[in-house]
């Protein structure tokens, strides 16, 4: 007799000692979770397709699949086949999978990977579409169910919305001359978020000081990956996703390739004495070339920024002893490194170059022949930025009132 499932059930549940177990859920006819002697939980679907009962993968219980995603993908899968869509025979395990956005999502990243964004448009893939719509046929997914999804994003993270939008929109124009029967990119006129306002947020001398307090409570990798964001002006993805070997401390540079750069340039970023100290620290994984690597893939960087940056701000809150504050991103790290430059009389040029940007002195026809790059000038920009720090961690040392105003 099935019972519905929930988290504390699922979590409960223990490996036989042989062979596997199976529990259905009462709330949708035919998906059950399947436990065998590693003690890893399965959702699948029975279903009884052209006659023949099929037990169908849904996806690996876990943090990024949950019980929800599997009703969703299950009811969603029930549907596609209620209506016609027939899956291919067991005796054609090869092609099972057809037609699916997961089956033809390796030949899609494989055509993308020239691209400089090629580890963000994975992530997207691997964390919002693959676990929501990965086994719907790509040909079945309608605009009206692409909104809702968006939509879901968006509440949490609107600029993230907008990106997988993006993202899932180029797939489908690449997917487009292989689905016969999709008359156009279901995509196009799907609702999506609007575009962002251009942001001017700096973090106060408090709120960085609080800041680089909070990064000393964090564990690996938010901890002294928050330290470098504030100590290089860096990205949050050319901190979080940097190769050990980037990083020369004899040199002490740091150079981010133009594979991974957002302009496509090379970047040399002198490290200052504590974003040295700072890397000296974190531990080596003998399994991982990355600095941060994923607990998920040790081929990957760090993953799980949005609840990271939720923890990071209800601490600072909580540190300046404030209510919630004024909103703001991971990225303002960058501009409020950028402003504190200028503040301590850094020329813009070598600002923008501490920042890897093409403009100014580097852009248009003047950059064909400035080939200058700032490297000594760079130095004492983060030297000097990395002691007005200091100095701030030290004068801020008070009362919350006094941490507070920012004086």
């Amino acid at each position: 007799m099935s019972s519905k499932l929930t988290d504390a059930k699922l979590q409960a549940l223990k490996p036989p000692e042989k062979g596997q177990t199976e529990h259905s859920d009462s709330d949708v006819p035919g998906m059950r979770v399947r436990i065998g002697t590693t003690g890893a939980k399965t959702f699948i679907l029975r279903k009884r397709v052209a006659g023949q009962l099929r037990n169908i993968t849904l996806g690996l219980y876990g943090p990024r699949f949950g019980l929800a995603d599997a009703r969703r993908k299950a009811r969603a899968l029930i549907s596609d086949l209620e209506n016609g869509k027939a899956l291919p025979s067991p005796a054609n395990k090869s092609t099972s999978t057809a037609g699916t956005i997961r089956a033809m999502m390796a030949a899609y990243l494989a055509s993308q990977a020239h691209l400089r964004s090629i580890e963000d448009l994975t992530s997207v893939m691997n964390n919002f579409v693959l676990p929501h719509f990965g086994d719907r046929f790509a040909d079945s997914i309608t605009r009206g169910e692409i909104t809702e999804f968006i939509a879901e994003i968006a509440e949490r993270t609107p600029p993230r919305a907008r990106t997988v939008h993006a993202q899932l929109s180029a797939f489908y124009t690449w997917a487009m001359p292989r689905l016969d029967r999709l008359q156009a990119n279901p995509c196009r006129d799907a609702g999506r978020p609007p575009k962002p306002k251009a942001r001017d947020r700096v973090l106060t001398d408090a709120e960085l000081v609080g800041l680089w307090k909070v990064a000393e409570a964090e564990r690996l990798p938010w901890g002294p990956g928050l330290k470098l964001l504030i100590l290089t002006g860096a990205r949050r993805s050319e901190v979080f996703q940097a190769d050990r070997f980037e990083f020369d401390l004899k040199t002490k540079e740091w150079t981010i390739p133009a594979s991974r750069a957002k302009n496509g340039l090379p970047h040399i970023i002198p490290l200052s004495q504590p974003a040295i100290e700072t890397i000296k620290a974190i531990p080596e994984s003998d399994d991982s070339t990355k600095l941060f690597p994923s607990g998920a893939n040790a081929e990957l960087g760090a993953t799980g920024y949005s609840k990271a940056r939720a923890r990071f701000r209800t601490s600072l809150d909580k540190m300046l002893e404030r209510k919630a504050g004024e909103h703001w991103t991971l990225h303002d790290i960058r501009r409020t490194v950028a402003t504190g430059l200028q503040r301590l009389g850094v020329r813009f040029e070598v600002t923008e170059a501490v920042l890897n940007h093409v403009s100014g002195a580097k852009g248009g026809i003047a950059g064909v022949y400035q080939r200058h790059d700032w490297k000594t000038e760079k130095r004492e920009a983060l030297t000097a930025w990395a002691r007005h720090l200091n100095k701030l961690l030290k004068s801020q040392r008070g009362s919350p009132a006094r941490q507070r105003s920012g004086r």
